[in-house]
């Protein structure tokens, strides 16, 4: 009997069971199949357990050479689909009014300061430049001092290489005298209710110009960070997220509403709204007797049917 019931699921019948245990699970409602706290805990152990391996630094690295090695044509906004895009533009657009304190926190630093120092001094070196020429009787004196410059350089060139060195001092201090100011009223243009739609746009156009933007150029940009650097900074920022002790928390919070959100639909159900039923199915079930036809082949199941019948 036994070896009658073993030869027996060699056949279609163990093909047919299958196909009854997967209608069971397919027929069940979907919360019903996941536990959120078990599930949870597995996901965050496995991510734990990846971060610590060599193999995920080696899997980033292969990646980075890898994008950094094959560019593909066109821009990211031709793979990317409109309908995904422009809910990401609409909020980007959306005119609203920066926390004044926080814009102040941000641009209130050393690069800022020394781009718009360089940028003012140069203004008004720049201006005090057009305006030499404006002056009555320049042209009259800047010959005289050519004639006296002929005559020799000594005392007359020193003389305007200080006039000109303290000139250069003296932009320079009335820049640092106002800088701060400079930098508050820009954060104040930034915060102010009445530019927020402006700046919207400017947001905007920069996501427009990142989508319209070839790969080509991306690369290039994404080649100037040497790709160690990425491979450490990238295995040490999943670390230190897969080790925070609230993670298991987090999972199970995500997954609890995402069971929330299914409802009382089945597992046939998700799977056919998301057209995945029949390629999920065909491949579950060649999969499933592969795996139960090994399994019912071994001295294990034998025994285990053998004293089943027997009792």
């Amino acid at each position: 009997m036994i070896e009658v019931v073993r030869e027996r699921l060699k056949g279609e019948a163990l093909d047919t069971l299958i196909a009854l245990a997967i209608d069971h699970l397919l027929a069940l409602p979907a919360h019903q199949l996941i536990d959120a706290k078990s599930l949870a805990r597995t996901t965050a152990a496995t991510l734990r357990q990846g971060t610590r391996s060599e193999q995920t630094e080696t899997w980033l690295r292969e990646r980075i050479v890898a994008l950094q090695a094959k560019v593909p044509d066109g821009t990211l906004g031709d793979y990317v689909p409109g309908r995904v895009v422009q809910p990401i533009r609409d909020i980007v657009v959306r005119p609203i009014t920066p926390d004044r304190a926080m814009v102040g926190r941000l641009i209130e630093h050393g690069a800022v300061e020394n781009l718009l120092r360089e940028l003012l001094v140069n203004a008004l070196q720049g201006f005090a430049r057009r305006l030499r020429p404006s002056v009555p009787g320049g042209e009259r004196a800047a010959n005289r001092l050519r004639s006296l410059k002929r005559v020799g350089e000594g005392m007359l060139g020193g003389l305007g290489a200080e006039i000109e060195r303290q000139a250069e001092q003296k932009a320079k201090d009335f820049v640092d005298s106002i800088l701060s100011s400079v930098i508050a009223q820009a954060a104040d243009d930034l915060c102010d209710p009445k530019k927020a739609e402006s700046y919207g746009r400017f947001r905007g156009h920069l996501l427009d110009q990142l989508m319209n933007t070839p790969f080509s150029d991306l690369n290039r940009e994404f080649n100037k960070i040497d790709p160690e650097t990425l491979v450490s900074t990238a295995a040490a920022t999943a670390r230190a997220l897969s080790e925070r002790s609230g993670l298991e928390g987090e999972i199970e919070t995500l997954i609890t509403a995402a069971i929330a959100g299914i409802g009382d639909k089945t597992a046939g159900q998700i799977l056919a709204e998301a057209g995945m039923a029949d390629a999920w199915r065909g491949s579950v079930e060649i999969r499933a007797a592969e795996l139960a036809r090994s399994f019912t082949a071994t001295d294990a199941f034998g025994a285990w049917l053998e004293q089943l019948l027997t009792d």
